[in-house]
């Protein structure tokens, strides 16, 4: 009986908090200018960047040092110590390659507002137009 009620008090909590979970409120995105755009897409492909070099150089280490280990505790008898870490580091260098690639995909759309003319000082007026300079 007393385990019935710990279940019926779980199913209510649980419930209560799919509710609250469901019932939230999500802000409504607001449209940014070029220019903060290009800002968002660098800061982003310099983070991604700089997460996939740490993954990266990480999980080679962690690979190096496993078949370090493995190669010296093989050398006296037949042990598998340090393939599982080698197993951790080829799995974690293997993460950083999508890490790249969304760093590539966020260079990409910065390079698209670029173009677009995002980058300077109050570019709210696109000209265009023949130009003549002279020099003396």
């Amino acid at each position: 009986m007393k385990t019935i009620r710990v279940i019926a008090i779980i199913l209510i909590f649980l419930l209560g908090f799919n509710y609250t979970s469901e019932g939230q409120v999500l802000s409504q995105e607001k449209n940014r200018s070029p220019q903060e755009q290009y800002d968002f897409h660098i800061k982003k492909m310099k983070s991604n960047r700089t997460a996939a070099w740490i993954t990266l150089g990480g999980g080679a280490g962690m690979l190096i040092s496993g078949v370090v280990i493995n190669i010296s505790e093989n050398i006296f008898d037949d042990s598998s110590k340090g393939l599982v870490l080698a197993g951790v580091g080829l799995a974690t260098s293997l993460v950083s390659i999508p890490l790249f690639a969304a760093g590539r995909k966020h260079k990409n759309q910065a390079k698209i507002q670029l173009q677009n003319g995002a980058v300077g000082f109050n570019n709210e007026f696109r000209f265009s137009g023949i130009s003549i300079s002279f020099s003396f």
